[in-house]
């Protein structure tokens, strides 16, 4: 009690930096170092986060939530304290407070859904072009650090086969050593590819165009308002290519349908690129991205981490075998470069023409 006592006093500190009156304040959530709260006020229901990090990686976070706001992005305004903060700092924790956005639910199984989901990614990376973050924020950048991810990927697949070989009649190793070699030679290739040049040019593109990616484009930062997206928060960004979400995004998608569907991997790219134009060497750099067996190296990560503890055994092969179908049906997908990235660019084409 006399915890829940401290606390309460602490977050009303904290809402009383803020031009609000404040009522009633609820936990909704806490997990993965951050909580959330809605709280009542007289200018309607806002949502309070703590988030365990640095208050300057929080301010970096703030900082392009607020411009991106002021751009005109569907995304819930952010409030500023009565001294002008965006975001307050308390040691190693960091707090702020947005709207409470209402909406519909958007899921993974709605096409129509996802294909607006890929058109507002593609907003949100053009109006993420020119952001100048505060002096005192603390950035965070994964631009230049592709090969070291790859590399630190295999490295801990090539373990994790050695290990899987220790235990050759479970049957979550015999599946995974049944694709281990292909998922390793696919991820080799990958990290070749990198090195061709169109990589390291994207690179230099985005660091003058001063932009960033959310890294985990996910539904739950999401809620439909009026029948298009709309962000209900900006959980973290980082300087990197475009293509990173995308890769995310496109992977998600199909893990849900469990299966690599081409038609509609066009249909996608075809939102996205209609607001956000890449290039034949852009789109190389994607492919490449989707070649790396990303998720299999995180579902075999899990396994021999044991991190989804409430987890079986069935649960886990099945997971190996759903992301196993998706890199199977991915493989067509992969080798039809030119003539799925020339439909991408038709539809745009054949769109125009009808203005």
């Amino acid at each position: 009690m006399e915890q829940e006592y401290t606390q309460e006093k602490h977050l009303k500190r904290v809402l009383h930096l803020y031009p609000f009156d404040i009522g009633e304040v609820r936990l909704l959530e806490s997990r993965s170092g951050r909580t959330t709260w809605e709280v009542d006020t007289d200018q309607g229901k806002k949502i309070l986060k703590q988030a365990h990090m640095n208050p300057k990686r929080m301010l970096f976070i703030a900082g392009a939530h607020n411009d991106l706001v002021q751009k005109g992005l569907a995304i819930t305004p952010i409030h500023k304290t009565k001294n002008g903060a965006i975001c307050i700092g308390a040691e190693d924790h960091a707090y702020v407070v947005y709207d409470h956005a209402k909406g519909n639910e958007m899921i993974y199984y709605n096409k129509e859904q996802m294909k607006k989901i890929l058109d507002f990614a593609g907003k949100f990376h053009q109006l993420s072009k020119g952001y100048v973050p505060a002096f005192e924020s603390k950035t965070r950048s994964r631009l230049n650090k592709w090969h070291k991810l790859f590399r630190w990927k295999l490295q801990e697949l090539e373990g994790n086969k050695l290990l899987a070989q220790t235990y050759p009649d479970e049957p979550f190793s015999v599946l995974f050593l049944e694709y281990a070699d292909k998922m390793l030679e696919r991820g080799r290739t990958a990290l070749k590819e990198l090195d061709d040049g169109p990589y390291e040019h994207w690179i230099k593109q985005s660091i003058e165009d001063k932009s960033y990616c959310q890294q985990d484009f996910t539904l739950a930062r999401f809620t439909e308002v009026n029948g298009e997206p709309f962000m209900r928060e900006l959980h973290s960004i980082t300087y990197d290519l475009p293509s990173r979400d995308l890769r995310i995004i496109l992977n998600k998608m199909m893990k849900k349908l469990s299966v690599w569907d081409i038609d509609f991997s066009i249909q996608l790219l075809r939102e996205y690129d209609a607001c956000y134009p890449l290039t034949r060497d852009q789109y190389r750099v994607l492919w490449t991205d989707l070649k790396f067996p990303h998720l299999f190296c995180a579902i075999v990560h899990k396994y021999f981490l044991s991190q989804k503890r409430s987890w079986g055994d069935e649960k886990y092969i099945w997971a190996l075998q759903n992301i196993i179908a998706v890199e199977d049906s991915k493989e067509r997908f992969l080798n039809q470069f030119s003539e799925i990235t020339e439909a991408i660019k038709e539809g745009e084409r054949g769109e125009k023409a009808e203005q």
